[in-house]
């Protein structure tokens, strides 16, 4: 397969300013992409490598469980970098905790957090790529609990909400592949970041799927290349 080249094509990246989302950026740029970053607040974007970069927008202030905010940041993106060729959905949240030590408050922020921000940037995504007439790509992030619930003990809010944009997936992938918008997901196991060091520093790091691994499956995805893959929830692992 021939190099990877997004030249010319405008992509969106929730979450752009995280660990995952920063390699996943990096490498976009790298192939030519436009890229725009939602920002929930003014410290995110200032820890953001690639915030002042050319062919990068950003915003701050944005919501993505907020539908009226999440639309707006994909029309002003659209109109401040071209058309939408891809949309790739990396913001969420991770809890832990027992049903017990959840109460519904803590249930509803994981759905909130994971499912509706996923849900809102797959509608606006799905919206903008239904103007151009051309297509598109989107790639949303599950966990392996999504698709291996027993995976989740001890973190049965966030299995269900990961579990949620998991179904999302699948059904969106269905519901606008006669559009030439293929949808899929990954579902990675503990991300090798500094944040999950921090939390697990007895882990074994080395069996961990690191950031840039992550990054070349989600930009194959969302890549013209990609002609025939789509509702596919896909295990990210490494070794673990």
């Amino acid at each position: 397969m021939d190099t990877l080249d997004f030249t010319d094509l405008h992509i969106v990246i929730t979450g752009g300013a995280g660990s995952l989302g920063t390699a996943v950026v990096a490498l976009l740029l790298e192939a030519g992409a436009s890229c725009s970053i939602p920002c929930f607040n003014e410290a995110e974007r200032r820890d953001f490598v690639h915030a002042d970069k050319p062919d990068v927008f950003t915003k701050t202030g944005i919501d993505l469980t907020n539908e009226e905010q999440a639309q707006s940041f994909y029309r002003e993106a659209i109109e401040k970098q071209g058309a939408l060729w891809a949309s790739i959905h990396i913001a969420g949240g991770f809890g832990m905790g027992s049903i017990e030590d959840t109460p519904l408050s803590d249930f509803s922020k994981q759905l909130q957090l994971n499912t509706v921000t996923c849900y809102n940037s797959c509608r606006a995504a799905v919206h903008w790529m239904r103007e151009t007439g051309e297509g598109g790509r989107i790639v949303n992030i599950a966990s392996r609990p999504a698709i291996e619930p027993r995976q989740g003990k001890g973190m049965t809010a966030y299995t269900v909400s990961k579990a949620g944009v998991a179904a999302l997936t699948a059904s969106l992938g269905a519901e606008v592949v006669d559009e030439g918008i293929l949808v899929n997901a990954l579902a990675p196991s503990i991300i090798d970041t500094p944040q999950n060091r921090e939390t697990m520093p007895d882990a074994d790091y080395e069996r961990w799927p690191k950031p840039g691994q992550l990054a070349k499956q989600i930009a194959f995805l969302v890549s013209p290349h990609n002609e025939v893959t789509r509702g596919g929830v896909i295990p990210v692992y490494g070794k673990s």
